[in-house]
């Protein structure tokens, strides 16, 4: 089967809007399509809107970054797009971005760089982060891509990098249980953790109420995720599969992954029995 539950749009730092990403998932043959932003579910109400205009089978999602020493990022699926706890949830993270990003702006300023908080306005239909600062610092002539950019300036440990304000692993998985959803760790090997340190992030995860594993990612080799459908099934976790597009901002990632029906039949179910009836 072709899916992908792993897709970012233009109301985060994707480049395509929500009825180009599902206009292009509905040409290539994609048969489950999410949209899972950046702490956000503004998008979600045109996508679901469109996927059902032209009947791609479609999920609504969000992707939240949780507290941890690396990055860590929880996907809810089956969302309540209206639950007023993951709304109130996500516009306190909202708040907090932009409070970082007037310090990020004002930091670079310190360094040289000619750039105001007004030159963010319209860079994204909701929310703004590093991706877009660095993208317009590449218009302005600075760097030699957004990459460059982000990893010279605005990475942890650099000049003008402020740290992001997250909520606990644990809260971020009620705040989707809240709502209805199915909690899934995303691309755990951008953990950067050992296997057994990953086995007992996993234990811990389930206790808050985690359902599921990315396992199939770019991040991921062929034997990686491998290991990780072994360890979702051992633990009873429903496996998912998303390629993280982000269009042009991710020119390496292409829309769409492969995975053979039986491994990921448990999670096609789950869907059909709580969503698509």
């Amino acid at each position: 089967m072709l899916l992908d539950l792993h897709t970012h749009s233009s109301y985060s730092d994707g480049t395509l809007s929500p009825k180009q990403l599902i206009k292009k998932a509905k040409n290539l043959g994609v048969k489950l399509f999410s949209i899972a932003d950046h702490d956000t579910i503004k998008g979600q109400f045109e996508a679901l809107e469109f996927a059902k205009k032209i009947n791609l089978n479609y999920i609504p999602a969000v992707e939240i970054n949780a507290e941890f020493p690396t990055l860590m990022d929880i996907l809810g699926y089956n969302i309540d797009i209206n639950n007023d706890y993951l709304n109130f949830f996500l516009e306190n993270i909202y708040n907090k971005r932009i409070e970082r990003n007037k310090l990020m702006i004002e930091l670079l300023k310190k360094e040289g760089f000619k750039i105001d908080i007004e030159d963010l306005e319209g860079v994204s239909l909701y929310t703004i982060g590093r991706p877009h600062i660095a993208r317009i610092l590449l218009k302005k002539g600075y760097g030699t891509s957004i990459s460059q950019i982000i990893e010279d300036y605005l990475t942890r440990g650099k000049r003008c990098y402020i740290e992001r304000f997250k909520f606990s692993p644990k809260k971020t998985i009620k705040a989707i249980k809240k709502a209805g959803g199915l909690a899934v760790l995303a691309h755990p090997k951008k953990l950067r953790i050992s296997n057994n340190q990953l086995e007992s992030l996993i234990k811990e995860l389930k206790d808050y109420g985690l359902d599921g594993i990315e396992c199939f990612h770019y991040s991921s080799d062929p034997h990686y995720t491998n290991y990780l459908i072994e360890l979702a099934r051992k633990n009873g976790l429903l496996i998912t599969a998303g390629s993280d597009f982000h269009g042009s901002n991710k020119p390496f990632v292409s829309l769409g992954v492969y995975v053979e029906d039986f491994v990921i039949q448990d999670t096609i179910n789950y869907f059909v029995t709580n969503y698509f009836n």
